[in-house]
């Protein structure tokens, strides 16, 4: 029952209407809220860009000054343990570093007890090679030997840093051969002290005080086209003297490959270069990386850097990117890492955004007419069913559920009752109308026949010929004169003719003496006895 009361309760059209656009607008509202969760539209593209750019910038700093800190461990670390190894063998022999010049036995005694240690540190090391490079030569009567140094260098053959395949750059082949390590196709006995630009300082007559570890610039590597840089520490015996230099090489193609981002970001690409004044990146001098089984588009030329705000850098050049950089320092230098898409990812990626906004706001606003619509039948079917039943006549006794209807239905009711006692009240004022006019006809026509009977008496008085005159005289009067004839007969006074036409009475004079001789007539008296003489023969006829 109480269902059912409910169902009866009348409602207002306004609260109808009200609990209608409050569904519309939650609906509407849930379409927004469920739009813009599932496009990701509560921040902007460039925030986007932001966040995923600096993310996997921090990400990546991370990786580098991870790596390199390791490598700088490992690097003392070898140095430490050369440097006792060479101590050893130079203590077990009896003899001084120098000594190591122009003795082959000496240079290969002490390769053979640095070879094991080498080899442990490259496959412990994310390195693509290492090497110990000695301050003596076994050949001081070649030419440039000065430039010559005696020492082992061993490469990783491949990326894969699970494969423990080395390969001998520098350094006895017939040791390596005995220990599995086989000759690079560029192999050769001794350095270069130039092999790397940064060893020069590390081999001058100047005797090398700083134990300071440098990073190098890139460099190409002897008889390949191999770009690399390495990581160089000194090596000093126990008393103090400079035995040489012990470091990691760092390939390119190992940079990339042990920095490519596992990521979902399309043609990532990561740099990795020194920092310069103008912020300005040389691509030439630069190592990267990409994405991890994905592709990225390797940087070319010179990119010069342009703000878009605190985070997001435009690189522009040869290809434009839209990158987040940042900086570490290794070995007291400043480093640049800039984490970089094409600037053609970001338009499309806005592109692709501004068409999911376009479609979200169609739907919500094709989801909205279509309630819209839903919810005005609704609301509006009522009204017209009642309004056709007031068309129909058929509203009297009649109820709806709306009060504002039902409240019609009563007034058209009542107006009803009035506009029936108010149709009787004109029937009999219609009635009492109908007796007046009645008795006023009959008196018109009893005024209408005198006047035609004066009329008739009137004719027989009036001169025919004088009368006849006076029709001709009337085709002759100008218009000034016609209109001051026709104010005469409306019973206007001469005073009030005047007025009308805004002349003077000696000028009204002048028109009613000229009228008068027109018409034949000697006073105004006969002029409008004659006019309503002949107004009488146009009515009769």
């Amino acid at each position: 029952m109480k269902l059912i009361d409910f169902k009866k309760k009348k409602t207002s059209m306004h609260r109808k209407l009200l609990l209608y656009m409050l569904a519309l607008v939650l609906v509407v509202v849930m379409f927004i809220a469920v739009g813009l969760f599932f496009v990701g539209q509560f921040s902007t593209t460039t925030e986007k860009y932001s966040n995923n750019l600096t993310f996997q910038n921090d990400f990546y700093t991370r990786q580098i000054e991870k790596f390199f800190d390791d490598l700088s461990m490992m690097n003392e670390m070898l140095a430490a343990d050369a440097s006792a190894l060479i101590d050893d063998y130079l203590n077990e022999k009896g003899i001084h570093i120098s000594t190591l010049n122009d003795s082959q036995l000496y240079t290969e005694g002490v390769q053979k007890a640095l070879f094991p240690k080498l080899k442990e540190e490259l496959l412990k090391a994310d390195a693509s090679g290492a090497f110990i490079m000695l301050n003596a030569t076994v050949n001081t009567g070649k030419p440039n030997s000065d430039k010559s140094r005696t020492g082992l260098y061993f490469k990783r053959s491949t990326l894969d840093r699970t494969d423990e395949t080395l390969l001998l750059f520098r350094g006895s082949a017939e040791l390596g051969r005995k220990n599995d390590i086989m000759p690079h196709r560029k192999w050769r006995l001794e350095f270069k002290i130039d092999f790397v630009p940064q060893t020069k300082n590390f081999f001058n007559k100047t005797i090398v005080k700083e134990k300071k570890s440098v990073l190098t610039d890139i460099f190409t590597l002897n008889g390949t086209s191999e770009e690399a840089m390495a990581f160089l520490t000194p090596l000093f015996g126990a008393d103090g003297t400079y035995y040489g230099i012990c470091g990691f090489e760092i390939s390119k193609n190992y940079f990339k490959d042990f920095f490519a981002q596992p990521t979902k970001l399309e043609q990532l690409t990561c740099t990795f270069s020194k920092t310069t004044e103008d912020g300005k990146i040389d691509c030439e001098n630069i190592f990267w990386a990409g994405v991890l089984g994905g592709y990225s588009l390797k940087p070319s030329g010179t990119l010069i850097p342009k703000e878009i705000n605190d985070s997001l850098t435009e690189f522009l050049g040869e290809n434009t990117f839209v990158a987040a950089k940042n900086e570490v320092n290794i070995c007291d230098t400043s480093y640049t890492l800039v984490v970089m898409r094409p600037k053609s990812e970001f338009d499309k990626t806005v592109t692709v955004n501004v068409i999911k906004i376009v479609l979200v706001c169609f739907l919500l606003v094709f989801s909205a007419v279509v309630l819209c619509v839903i919810f005005s039948q609704k609301f509006v079917s009522p009204v017209i069913k009642s309004l056709e039943k007031i068309r129909m006549q058929e509203h009297a006794g009649t109820k709806s559920d709306i009060i504002e209807i039902d409240d019609l239905f009563v007034y058209l009711a009542e107006q009803d009752k009035l506009r029936d006692l108010e149709t009787e009240n004109l029937k009999r004022q219609n009635e009492k109308l109908a007796t007046v006019t009645e008795n006023q006809t009959n008196e018109i026509g009893k005024r209408q026949a005198e006047i035609e009977r004066l009329a008739y008496s009137r004719k027989t008085e009036i001169d025919p010929d004088d009368y006849e005159m006076f029709k001709i005289g009337l085709k002759e009067l100008t218009k000034t004169e016609k209109t001051v004839f026709d104010l005469y007969l409306q019973g206007k006074t001469a005073k009030e003719i005047a007025d009308i036409l805004n002349i003077r009475e000696s000028t009204l004079k002048f028109h009613n003496h000229n009228i008068l001789e027109k018409l034949g007539v000697s006073s105004r008296k006969q002029m409008l006895r004659y006019a309503t003489l002949l107004k009488q023969e146009m009515l009769n006829e």
